[in-house]
């Protein structure tokens, strides 16, 4: 075996096009630990016997792994792993599916931790999670930001063989937030490869001034802030290597306007000499003041992606969840960023929300379209560890998946066979609207009917006899079957049908024409779009094709 390298900094990602910024947190503040650590990164589409193997071939002392919903059973297999080919290695594991199993030990996928030397002890002898207990063999837990917290562990476990009996409650630990100040800024550990080829995730805050019982941020004492002359000058070091996409993963940017307002003017004044330059936000919908919106408003298109969540239309149900709006604001907001930005507008609905009815929510998603926003992301509720979402179980009757990413079943106002039908909308809706795939067929799924939502669960429900698996179809299949479907059930003349079919397939850069629209192809059809930026391009797609067909709008 190679020899050991001190620490190692593990993250699996959902793809590759995301790079972890909590790993990169952690090595940024490793101090005079940082010559000692290394970071390995992996997706989730990667076995865990292949991504135990690159682990073990580095041969790690210590190993520090977050769990997040997205990746949790891909840890679950991993550690046994892990453990019975390192068996000396010590895991620290944290992130927001640590909760779970450290308060709540008999929930959910990833089953009972067990900590510290006794772990270390069983597993030598239970290592293939044999009594059918899945146990996830970690040594330490973090419970909290683990920014300077890892650190001081791994200080302690290069030092002394288990620093067990100094931690309160064995093997796991509990940091208080750390003052953001103190802390040294992760952007120097993205490498020139990350800002060229993949998201750059950047915060300007931690923590949520609301408390949604559905996310982990309701537990938040308060919003901390970076300080913002170090924030910008970072930012002006990434901008020089060549940064031009940044994610920001503040819950709500724009809390302090005068704030929202100062990082927007400093991006604003350099997009004339960065071209490119592309932003994300998440904002609260009902706090665009004027300021704002001028600010938003002085942007070019193709430069600005808003997030927006409105989760639902029904106050009684947003009060229920804490979540308090002005649901009128918040939809005339959305009509002037439609109209007179040139941002994408990406916002959010939630089924399954304590006293959400099928019906309110087909009402809440019909007003939503009527607003016209690029892309509207259909979430189905889930249960995340931590949230204070479980105060409504009794009440409302709610039922979860035990197993990530823990989905709503069913509730008292909506039977199960009616989420699972939702949960299917909402795959589709993802795969032939929110792709940009099928920019001018779509439409034809509702036209002339009176709701959108109910329109596309007729599609939704025949696209379920056609394909009794969701995942894997080919696009050319897609493409045949909403041919079918329009043709046959809506009653769309085949060439209108065909051709708008052809238009959004070449436009998404198939060079091919699909067999079932082969027989209605024009000799000149249009060449396929090429060159759009990734992982941009669903976007490129919408604004590509509003601005070769002005008149046209879904």
């Amino acid at each position: 075996m190679t020899p050991a390298i001190p620490i190692l900094v593990a993250a699996l990602n959902a793809r590759h096009s995301h790079a972890s910024m909590g790993a990169r947190c952690l090595l940024a503040n490793m101090g005079d630990l940082r010559p000692k650590t290394e970071l390995a990164e992996f997706t989730i589409q990667q076995s865990a016997a292949e991504i135990a193997e690159a682990i073990v071939a580095r041969n790690p002392k210590i190993l520090g792994l977050g769990v997040y919903v997205w990746n949790a059973a891909r840890v679950a297999e991993l550690l046994p792993l892990l453990r019975s080919k390192l068996p000396d290695m010590k895991n620290v594991l944290g992130g927001p599916e640590i909760p779970a199993v450290s308060f709540s030990p008999q929930r959910g996928h990833l089953g009972r931790f067990e900590c510290g030397q006794d772990a270390r002890a069983r597993s030598r002898n239970d290592v293939d999670g044999s009594e059918s207990r899945p146990y996830l063999l970690a040594d330490f837990l973090i419970l909290g930001e683990g920014d300077l917290a890892f650190g001081a562990l791994c200080r302690d476990l290069l030092s002394s063989p288990d620093p067990c009996p100094s931690v309160s409650i064995r093997g796991c630990l509990h940091p208080t937030p750390p003052d953001l100040a103190s802390l040294q800024m992760p952007y120097a550990e993205y490498s020139d490869s990350d800002l060229a080829h993949r998201l750059l995730y950047v915060e300007s805050s931690r923590g949520c001034a609301m408390r949604c019982d559905y996310c982990v941020s309701a537990n938040d004492e308060a919003v901390r802030f970076f300080p913002l002359p170090a924030l910008l000058a970072a930012f002006d070091k990434l901008l020089a290597r060549g940064a031009r996409q940044f994610k920001f993963c503040d819950r709500s940017f724009n809390l302090e306007v005068p704030r929202a307002i100062e990082i927007l003017a400093f991006f604003r004044e350099r997009l004339p000499r960065f071209p490119g330059l592309f932003l994300h936000f998440e904002m609260l919908p009902d706090r665009f003041p004027a300021e704002l919106r001028e600010a938003l408003a002085a942007f070019p298109p193709r430069s600005l992606q808003l997030e927006i969540g409105l989760q639902s239309f029904h106050p009684q149900v947003l009060e229920t969840i804490r979540r308090p709006q002005n649901l009128a604001r918040a939809a005339d907001n959305l009509r002037f960023l439609r109209e007179q930005t040139g941002a994408w507008l990406h916002t959010d609905l939630i089924a399954g929300l304590p006293g959400e009815t099928p019906e309110s929510f087909a009402a809440g998603f019909d007003r939503l379209v009527a607003l016209d926003p690029h892309e509207i992301q259909l979430g189905i509720l889930k249960k995340l560890p931590g949230a204070p979402l479980s105060r409504h179980d009794d009440a409302f009757a709610m039922r979860y998946d035990p197993t990530p990413p823990y989905e709503i079943r069913a509730t008292r106002d909506w039977p199960a066979e009616l989420l699972a039908r939702t949960a299917r909308f909402a795959h589709y809706w993802d795969a032939l609207v929110n792709s940009q795939r099928f920019i001018p067929a779509a439409p034809l799924v509702w036209q002339n009917v009176p709701s959108v939502f109910g329109a596309f669960m007729e599609l939704s429900d025949w696209m379920g006899t056609r394909f009794p698996r969701e995942h894997g179809v080919p696009l050319a299949d897609l493409v045949a079957a909403l041919f079918d479907y329009l043709t046959q059930a809506r009653g769309i003349p085949p060439a209108t049908a065909a051709d708008a079919l052809l238009r959004g397939y070449r436009h998404a850069g198939a060079r091919d024409v699909p067999a079932a629209l082969a027989p209605y192809a024009p000799a000149d059809l249009p060449p396929p779009v090429r060159g759009l930026p990734k992982p941009l391009r669903r976007q490129f797609l919408r604004w590509t094709w509003d601005a070769a067909n002005p008149t046209i709008r879904s």
